[in-house]
Protein backbone atom coordinates (compact mmCIF):
# COMPACT_ATOMS: atom_id res chain seq x y z
CA UNK A 1 0.00 0.00 0.00
CA UNK A 2 1.29 3.05 -1.49
CA UNK A 3 0.45 6.33 0.16
CA UNK A 4 0.55 9.26 -1.94
CA UNK A 5 -0.06 12.99 -0.64
CA UNK A 6 -2.12 14.79 -3.45
CA UNK A 7 -1.97 18.85 -4.88
CA UNK A 8 -4.22 21.41 -3.19
CA UNK A 9 -6.58 23.80 -4.40
CA UNK A 10 -6.38 26.09 -1.43
CA UNK A 11 -9.12 28.86 -3.42
CA UNK A 12 -11.53 25.55 -3.72
CA UNK A 13 -10.17 23.54 -1.20
CA UNK A 14 -9.96 20.90 -3.16
CA UNK A 15 -7.09 17.90 -3.43
CA UNK A 16 -5.90 17.42 -7.10
CA UNK A 17 -3.70 14.71 -8.26
CA UNK A 18 -2.25 14.30 -11.90
CA UNK A 19 -3.61 10.21 -12.50
CA UNK A 20 -0.01 9.10 -13.73
CA UNK A 21 1.21 8.82 -9.92
CA UNK A 22 -1.11 6.16 -9.34
CA UNK A 23 -1.03 4.38 -12.66
CA UNK A 24 2.61 3.88 -12.18
CA UNK A 25 2.32 2.86 -8.36
CA UNK A 26 -0.77 0.56 -9.20
CA UNK A 27 1.63 -0.78 -12.72
CA UNK A 28 4.13 -1.23 -10.42
CA UNK A 29 2.55 -3.85 -8.10
CA UNK A 30 1.18 -1.46 -5.47
CA UNK A 31 -1.75 0.19 -4.20
CA UNK A 32 -2.04 3.74 -4.67
CA UNK A 33 -3.83 5.10 -1.84
CA UNK A 34 -4.34 9.21 -1.70
CA UNK A 35 -3.96 10.73 2.14
CA UNK A 36 -5.85 13.39 3.04
CA UNK A 37 -4.58 16.26 5.25
CA UNK A 38 -4.83 16.62 8.00
CA UNK A 39 -2.86 18.44 11.20
CA UNK A 40 -3.62 15.90 13.67
CA UNK A 41 -0.70 14.29 14.59
CA UNK A 42 -2.34 10.89 15.62
CA UNK A 43 -4.06 10.91 12.61
CA UNK A 44 -0.43 11.14 10.74
CA UNK A 45 1.18 8.24 12.68
CA UNK A 46 -2.03 5.91 11.66
CA UNK A 47 -1.59 6.35 7.60
CA UNK A 48 2.27 5.99 8.54
CA UNK A 49 1.15 2.92 10.15
CA UNK A 50 -1.59 1.99 7.38
CA UNK A 51 1.07 2.34 4.70
CA UNK A 52 4.28 0.16 3.27
CA UNK A 53 5.78 3.62 0.94
CA UNK A 54 5.12 6.94 0.83
CA UNK A 55 5.42 8.91 -2.11
CA UNK A 56 5.33 12.87 -2.13
CA UNK A 57 4.06 14.52 -5.41
CA UNK A 58 4.93 17.66 -6.96
CA UNK A 59 3.40 21.15 -6.61
CA UNK A 60 3.94 24.65 -5.39
CA UNK A 61 6.78 26.53 -4.70
CA UNK A 62 8.24 25.61 -0.81
CA UNK A 63 7.84 28.32 2.00
CA UNK A 64 11.48 29.93 2.40
CA UNK A 65 10.75 30.17 5.60
CA UNK A 66 11.02 26.44 6.15
CA UNK A 67 15.06 26.77 5.52
CA UNK A 68 15.44 30.60 7.17
CA UNK A 69 15.63 32.47 4.14
CA UNK A 70 13.16 35.41 3.17
CA UNK A 71 10.91 35.39 0.45
CA UNK A 72 12.69 36.78 -2.95
CA UNK A 73 11.06 38.18 -5.57
CA UNK A 74 11.47 34.87 -8.24
CA UNK A 75 9.11 33.03 -5.91
CA UNK A 76 5.84 31.58 -6.62
CA UNK A 77 2.55 30.17 -4.90
CA UNK A 78 2.56 28.36 -1.60
CA UNK A 79 0.61 25.91 0.05
CA UNK A 80 1.66 25.84 3.80
CA UNK A 81 -1.05 23.99 4.71
CA UNK A 82 0.68 21.17 2.69
CA UNK A 83 4.29 21.76 3.38
CA UNK A 84 3.08 21.61 7.31
CA UNK A 85 1.43 17.78 6.59
CA UNK A 86 4.14 16.70 4.08
CA UNK A 87 6.81 17.79 6.65
CA UNK A 88 4.77 15.75 9.37
CA UNK A 89 5.02 12.65 6.81
CA UNK A 90 8.37 12.40 6.37
CA UNK A 91 9.07 12.91 10.27
CA UNK A 92 7.25 10.00 11.12
CA UNK A 93 8.10 8.11 8.25
CA UNK A 94 11.90 8.62 9.04
CA UNK A 95 11.01 6.81 12.75
CA UNK A 96 9.35 3.79 10.99
CA UNK A 97 12.00 3.55 8.52
CA UNK A 98 9.34 3.48 6.17
CA UNK A 99 10.63 3.60 2.07
CA UNK A 100 10.15 7.43 0.35
CA UNK A 101 9.78 8.60 -2.96
CA UNK A 102 9.94 12.09 -3.75
CA UNK A 103 8.95 13.83 -6.71
CA UNK A 104 10.00 17.16 -7.85
CA UNK A 105 8.61 19.56 -5.07
CA UNK A 106 8.97 15.87 -2.72
CA UNK A 107 12.31 15.48 -3.55
CA UNK A 108 12.57 19.44 -2.30
CA UNK A 109 10.97 18.88 0.90
CA UNK A 110 12.86 15.86 1.74
CA UNK A 111 15.72 17.65 1.84
CA UNK A 112 14.80 20.31 3.27
CA UNK A 113 13.40 18.12 6.40
CA UNK A 114 16.63 17.21 6.66
CA UNK A 115 18.11 20.59 6.92
CA UNK A 116 18.95 21.20 3.33
CA UNK A 117 17.93 24.40 1.55
CA UNK A 118 16.93 25.21 -2.14
CA UNK A 119 17.12 27.91 -4.67
CA UNK A 120 13.90 30.13 -4.42
CA UNK A 121 13.95 30.51 -8.12
CA UNK A 122 16.72 29.28 -10.04
CA UNK A 123 17.39 32.30 -13.28
CA UNK A 124 17.61 34.93 -10.72
CA UNK A 125 19.56 32.59 -8.32
CA UNK A 126 22.01 30.20 -10.23
CA UNK A 127 23.69 32.11 -13.58
CA UNK A 128 24.06 30.06 -16.62
CA UNK A 129 21.27 27.50 -15.97
CA UNK A 130 19.65 25.30 -18.43
CA UNK A 131 15.57 25.57 -19.24
CA UNK A 132 14.18 23.45 -16.13
CA UNK A 133 10.95 24.87 -16.91
CA UNK A 134 10.27 23.27 -20.05
CA UNK A 135 7.82 24.38 -22.25
CA UNK A 136 7.20 21.00 -24.04
CA UNK A 137 4.70 18.60 -23.32
CA UNK A 138 5.46 16.17 -19.87
CA UNK A 139 5.72 13.05 -21.67
CA UNK A 140 8.44 14.65 -23.42
CA UNK A 141 12.56 14.81 -22.26
CA UNK A 142 14.16 17.74 -22.91
CA UNK A 143 17.71 17.77 -20.77
CA UNK A 144 19.91 15.56 -20.09
CA UNK A 145 21.57 14.37 -17.27
CA UNK A 146 24.44 12.37 -15.58
CA UNK A 147 24.08 9.33 -13.02
CA UNK A 148 27.05 8.54 -10.58
CA UNK A 149 27.95 5.15 -10.75
CA UNK A 150 28.30 4.75 -7.01
CA UNK A 151 24.52 5.07 -6.02
CA UNK A 152 21.25 3.46 -5.76
CA UNK A 153 19.56 4.95 -8.78
CA UNK A 154 22.61 3.97 -10.86
CA UNK A 155 21.91 0.38 -10.03
CA UNK A 156 18.40 0.99 -10.38
CA UNK A 157 18.48 2.99 -14.55
CA UNK A 158 21.87 1.23 -15.33
CA UNK A 159 22.41 3.89 -17.70
CA UNK A 160 25.74 6.78 -17.50
CA UNK A 161 23.04 9.32 -18.64
CA UNK A 162 19.64 9.94 -19.05
CA UNK A 163 16.99 12.32 -20.69
CA UNK A 164 14.49 13.51 -18.59
CA UNK A 165 11.31 16.34 -18.18
CA UNK A 166 11.91 19.37 -16.29
CA UNK A 167 9.00 21.36 -14.75
CA UNK A 168 10.58 23.33 -12.14
CA UNK A 169 12.34 26.15 -11.23
CA UNK A 170 13.17 25.57 -7.46
CA UNK A 171 16.01 22.99 -7.05
CA UNK A 172 18.09 21.91 -4.34
CA UNK A 173 20.93 24.32 -3.21
CA UNK A 174 22.64 23.54 0.07
CA UNK A 175 22.23 19.19 0.07
CA UNK A 176 21.43 17.99 3.52
CA UNK A 177 24.18 15.78 5.03
CA UNK A 178 21.88 12.61 5.00
CA UNK A 179 21.83 12.72 1.43
CA UNK A 180 24.42 11.92 -1.66
CA UNK A 181 23.47 13.63 -5.36
CA UNK A 182 22.98 11.14 -7.41
CA UNK A 183 22.27 12.69 -10.69
CA UNK A 184 23.16 15.84 -11.59
CA UNK A 185 22.16 17.98 -14.90
CA UNK A 186 24.90 19.68 -17.36
CA UNK A 187 24.59 22.68 -15.06
CA UNK A 188 25.57 21.34 -11.96
CA UNK A 189 22.29 21.48 -10.61
CA UNK A 190 21.01 18.13 -8.87
CA UNK A 191 19.00 16.05 -10.23
CA UNK A 192 18.43 13.25 -7.79
CA UNK A 193 19.41 12.46 -4.22
CA UNK A 194 19.35 9.37 -2.07
CA UNK A 195 19.87 8.35 1.43
CA UNK A 196 23.54 7.54 2.41
CA UNK A 197 22.12 4.53 4.69
CA UNK A 198 21.21 1.75 3.61
CA UNK A 199 16.91 2.54 3.17
CA UNK A 200 15.05 3.28 0.10
CA UNK A 201 14.92 6.96 0.19
CA UNK A 202 15.22 8.53 -3.13
CA UNK A 203 14.06 11.90 -4.25
CA UNK A 204 13.74 12.29 -8.25
CA UNK A 205 13.70 16.61 -9.53
CA UNK A 206 12.20 15.51 -12.75
CA UNK A 207 8.61 13.70 -13.66
CA UNK A 208 9.13 10.08 -14.13
CA UNK A 209 5.20 9.35 -13.55
CA UNK A 210 4.90 10.90 -17.04
CA UNK A 211 7.96 9.54 -19.10
CA UNK A 212 7.36 5.83 -17.13
CA UNK A 213 5.30 4.14 -20.11
CA UNK A 214 8.36 4.71 -22.80
CA UNK A 215 10.95 4.69 -20.89
CA UNK A 216 12.44 1.21 -18.83
CA UNK A 217 14.64 3.68 -16.88
CA UNK A 218 11.92 5.52 -15.30
CA UNK A 219 9.72 2.40 -15.54
CA UNK A 220 12.17 0.75 -12.91
CA UNK A 221 12.34 3.83 -10.05
CA UNK A 222 8.32 2.60 -9.93
CA UNK A 223 9.46 -1.12 -9.61
CA UNK A 224 12.36 -0.54 -6.97
CA UNK A 225 10.02 1.64 -4.46
CA UNK A 226 6.99 -1.12 -4.65
CA UNK A 227 10.10 -3.63 -4.34
CA UNK A 228 11.54 -2.02 -1.00
CA UNK A 229 7.96 -1.42 0.01
CA UNK A 230 7.16 -4.98 -0.14
CA UNK A 231 9.97 -5.48 1.85
CA UNK A 232 9.07 -3.04 4.59
CA UNK A 233 5.51 -4.54 4.75
CA UNK A 234 6.90 -8.17 5.43
CA UNK A 235 9.27 -6.66 8.37
CA UNK A 236 6.15 -4.82 9.51
CA UNK A 237 4.16 -8.20 9.63
CA UNK A 238 7.29 -10.34 11.33
CA UNK A 239 7.61 -7.60 13.63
Amino acid sequence: MIGISPDHCTEKELYKLNKAYTEAVNRAGGLAVILPYTADEYLIQEYIRMIDGLLLTGGLDLDPLLFGEEPLPGGGRLDPVRDRFELALIRYADMAGLPVLGICKGCQLMNIARGGTIYQDLYTQKPGVLKHLQEAPRWYPTHRIELDHETKLYGIIKKDSLRVNSIHHQAIKDLSPYFRAAARAFDGVIDAIEAREDRFVLGIQWHPESLWENDEGNYRIFKEFVKESLLYQGRKQDG
